[in-house]
């Protein structure tokens, strides 16, 4: 029990060390905090490093809340029959709780019913996970209508500016020229670097420690994958396909693996939020389930850092589906005779396009736009703000700044 006590202990200590000595901002988030004004279990999910403890601990700072981290080694191998220890650990420590913070419980078999039972006690309670599916087993079923998922991204571009300290200045929906051209610039330097908090805090080669560790912990591990290498090389060409269509049977016969494997890993990828995926929009729903998929990758860094490639256009398109997918946002396009349509929102069309002015936007772009029908048409540009007739074209950095604004007006 003295063992546990002492690493509890020094979970919490570091916890609050972060606050002390690292420059946290605010997220661009939802109230959160009003769902556990009652007893209720809050799931803070997303990609590994994204910030999901450091959220946490800010919804919960000032009350008095138990504390613990699973992705901790010296709690590795620890059995649901244990986590009862490490609660009364924690009523030891810090007295009769009213909260709790499990950072990964996922990593112990059978915690759903752990928490479960807390939360029938009284207790609010918030788990993170890096896992999209962790909820979908027995917690799901006893805690219909009692909990709440949340997932959080990497930093968005003005989360980005937020931390690097620029200041916009505008009037109105006027940026000044000298914000306008900060931020132009600072959108150069998002796209190489990305919003990893520890990457801007640390260095850019710590992006390719951060994907080790989703390929190994999240995925490897948990699949079980034993070719780890191959699925490595896997796991990055399916990054290198980002802000495209990819068939899985095609990767199939080219990997030489069967399709089950295929799907199993691809999936794998989707759950540890490495790539989200946008499904063709069809009139037959069948079809669009069976229809490739297009990925996006969940972090420009690792387009800069992972597959290489600064194709502006693509990595456009990539920007903007995040941003899309923030907003909980499911994504759709739309693939026709001859024009293909980037991101169908409910009832809105968005294209996306690398140009800077009027004669540089392909015809194709307006040819789509036109042959379907939307309540707003969309065409997010490098730098060419403008409007003709019903469709309105808005450089990429005030969409990413100004995207609830854009989707509502009319």
């Amino acid at each position: 029990m003295n063992e546990i006590k002492q690493v509890l202990v020094d979970q919490k200590v570091r916890l609050e060390r972060k606050f002390e000595k690292e420059r946290i901002i605010e997220r661009d988030i939802p109230n959160l905090k009003k769902y556990l004004s009652q007893p209720n279990v809050l799931a803070i999910l997303g990609v590994r490093r994204s910030g999901k403890s450091t959220l946490a601990e800010m919804l919960l700072r000032g009350e008095n809340f138990g504390y613990i981290n699973f992705d901790d080694d010296r709690l590795a191998g620890i059995k649901v029959e244990d986590l009862h220890k490490l609660e009364k650990a924690i009523y030891e420590l810090f007295g009769e709780v009213e909260y709790f913070l499990f950072d990964e419980i996922h990593n112990v078999d059978g915690w759903e019913l752990f928490v479960s039972r807390l939360r029938e006690e009284g207790k609010k309670i918030v788990i993170t996970g890096s896992n999209s599916k962790m909820l979908s087993g027995e917690l799901a079923t006893t805690l219909t209508g009692r909990h709440i998922n949340f997932t959080l991204f990497p930093f968005s571009f003005s989360e980005y500016l937020r931390f690097k300290g620029v200041r916009i200045e505008k009037v109105k929906n006027t940026y000044t020229t000298s914000s306008e051209g900060v931020i132009k610039r600072e959108l150069e330097n998002y796209i190489r670097e990305g919003g990893f908090p520890e990457v801007l805090k640390i260095s850019e080669d710590f992006i390719f420690t951060i994907f080790s560790d989703i390929v190994y912990k999240d995925i490897v591990q948990r699949l079980k994958i034993k070719r780890i290498e191959l699925f490595r090389s896997f796991a990055v060409n399916i990054i290198k396909y980002f802000s495209n269509e990819v068939s899985l049977s095609r990767l199939s016969k080219t990997l030489k693996l069967s399709n089950n494997t295929v799907e199993e890993w691809f999936n794998g990828l989707i759950n540890a939020y490495i790539i989200i995926t946008s499904e063709r929009f069809t009139g037959k729903p069948r079809e669009g389930m069976t229809s490739p998929k297009k990925v996006y990758v969940i972090d420009p860094g690792f387009i800069s850092s992972i597959a290489l490639d600064n194709s502006k256009g693509r990595i456009m398109e990539n920007l903007v589906a995040l941003q899309l997918s923030r907003m909980g946002e499911k994504l759709f396009y739309v693939k026709g005779n001859n024009y293909e349509i980037d991101f169908l929102v409910k009832d809105k069309a968005i294209q996306v396009t690398y140009a800077s002015g009027k004669d540089e936007i392909p015809k194709r772009e307006i040819e789509g736009l036109n042959k379907i029908k939307a309540s707003k048409k969309l065409v997010v540009t490098w730098d060419y703000e403008d409007k003709m007739k019903e469709i309105k074209f808005v450089p990429i950095w005030k969409f990413l700044l100004n995207t609830q604004e854009y989707l509502n007006d009319n």
